[in-house]
């Protein structure tokens, strides 16, 4: 699974949810929030994670 704009996706190794390379919560908020809190753009994190990342 990635984005098809940037191209930035999960390892396709299974077990892995998140590797060193990913995103942190606040900057996956704010790439979530710019693209209309689309899911497609959460990397994972719940919407949860990222309403509260966007707060802080």
């Amino acid at each position: 699974m990635h984005c098809e704009n940037c191209r930035f996706g999960l390892d396709d190794e299974e077990g892995t949810d998140r590797s060193d390379e990913s995103l942190s919560v606040y900057e996956a908020a704010d790439i979530w929030a710019s693209h209309g809190k689309d899911e497609e753009y959460a990397f994972g994190y719940s919407e949860a994670e990222l309403e509260e990342a966007l707060r802080s």
